[in-house]
């Protein structure tokens, strides 16, 4: 990549300087065996970092305060009445099957549980003057939040002179703590599988006397390999209004494992339908797919609903980055394809993302009836880092920041809100820092000031 105009982070870091006396092969192969130590299932298959990213420790506010702006305008968005979400939220595959099909209005948790990754990047100097830029949302089914707590503990445990040099966060702990808001025991729901990063959260879950339960409906008729063996299929039954597992479980909560694409809320309609009908709360609930279709970045940059949401219209002014739907803009999309990102509005992973000629040639296949469901936002340079990864070799890469966020929401307020983590992915391969799509896994940690 030609990394001009890109800012440079970490160059006069002083714990980056001091990393530099590593002798990076030596290390490399430590974070390699501590990972195959592990015993994670894959753990080894994604390339990972062996340098964290190192953001300053006076940059955490500017987190928390770009982070809860953005969760408190999607909650209190959810919170309107029926009638003005049909208005506010455009129509989108997803959005219209969540609304009209399974009824997750009608059905709303009066308490809102659950956590977010806001998929975010540094743009210049890591400073109050430079606020985080919103890329977009994800709810049900994202990964790396367990991952990260993973990252951060194998380094510092390599690297014990960092331990009182930096923050880390722990995400995966902060994520049981909110899952034991509504109880010790969470059934979690499955297809066939799991990853290591679910792997990883039942053990902190374990190790702080909470249950995370792996189950594969029955209702999926899905064969689970003995690769699999924490997880277990089970017939979900309806017991006096609450979800019914198997012969004895009856969970505190539900929580989804997987992202949504339409297909897979057809597929499992009748069961979903009953959840949200049912009284057992769920962690992370159906009604937030609502705002992690890509029309939230065209909700986020209208000043007048953030007037409206958040009680000022500069709030968040310079975190959204500006976004408008394909719907009777063709032309003017095409006039300005280099500086545009086109997303699908149900895209996830990294997927129905286009860039560049992408753009161009995708714009080509959309037909004049599909153009609302297309998003278009403006192209911004997310700042670039050192990494060195323990499937590649040191190079400088685009990176965007990872910002987890755990709610608990009731009556228009929080009974508890936390950024519990961040994470990174990089790459110097394209414009998307997907794993997927070339990228790798960076730990995050904030270093403190002299």
């Amino acid at each position: 990549m030609n990394f001009k105009n890109y800012y440079h982070e970490n160059s006069s870091s002083d714990v980056r300087k001091s990393l530099q006396h590593l002798n990076l092969g030596d290390h490399k192969i430590a974070v390699w065996n501590a990972f195959v130590d592990s015993n994670l299932m894959d753990v080894t298959d994604d390339d990972f970092s062996v340098l964290p990213r190192l953001l300053p420790a006076s940059y955490l506010p500017v987190i928390k305060k770009n982070a809860k702006d953005v969760t408190t305008f999607c909650l209190r968005l959810l919170s309107l009445s029926e009638k003005e979400i049909r208005a506010i939220v455009p129509r989108g595959p997803i959005r219209d099957f969540l609304i009209d099909d399974l009824e997750v209005l009608r059905f709303r948790p009066k308490r809102l549980t659950g956590s977010f990754r806001f998929d975010m990047a540094v743009v210049g100097p890591p400073n109050s003057t430079h606020p985080l830029q919103l890329l977009e949302i994800n709810e049900i089914g994202f990964d790396g939040l367990a991952r990260s707590s993973f990252f951060q503990k194998t380094l510092l445990d390599l690297l014990p002179q960092l331990k009182k040099r930096v923050i880390s966060m722990d995400t995966a702990a902060a994520e049981v703590r909110n899952m034991q808001r509504l109880g010790t025991h969470t059934a979690r729901i499955q297809y066939d599988c799991y990853n290591w990063d679910e792997e990883y959260l039942l053990q902190t879950a374990e190790q702080m006397g909470a249950r995370v339960h792996l189950i594969s409906p029955e209702q999926f008729n899905c064969k689970i390999d003995d690769d699999f063996p924490l997880l277990k299929k089970e017939k979900f039954s309806f017991q006096k209004g609450r979800v019914k597992i198997g012969a004895r479980l009856i969970p505190d909560a539900l929580n989804m494992s997987f992202a949504f694409g339409l297909s897979d809320y057809k597929k499992g309609r009748e069961l979903y339908a009953k959840i949200i009908r049912s009284q057992t709360p769920q962690y992370g609930p159906f009604v937030t797919g609502l705002v992690a279709s890509k029309t939230i970045l065209i909700l986020l940059n209208d000043p007048l609903l953030r007037r409206k949401l958040l009680g000022s219209s500069s709030k968040l002014q310079n975190s959204i980055l500006p976004a408008f739907s394909l719907e009777r803009q063709r032309e003017q999309v095409l006039a300005r394809s280099n500086s545009l990102v086109l997303k699908h509005v149900d895209g996830f992973g990294g997927q129905q993302v286009y860039m560049g000629q992408d753009l161009v040639r995708q714009l080509k296949k959309v037909k004049t009836r599909q153009e609302h469901e297309y998003v278009l936002q403006k192209k911004t340079l997310l700042n670039s880092i050192d990494v060195d990864g323990i499937l590649s070799r040191p190079k400088r890469a685009i990176s965007d920041l990872g910002v987890f966020v755990h709610y608990d929401w009731q009556n228009g307020q929080y009974r508890h809100f936390e950024v519990g983590g961040l994470m990174s992915r990089a790459t110097n391969k394209g414009l998307k820092v997907n794993v997927s799509s070339g990228g790798l896994q960076v730990a995050v940690m904030l270093e403190r000031g002299k």
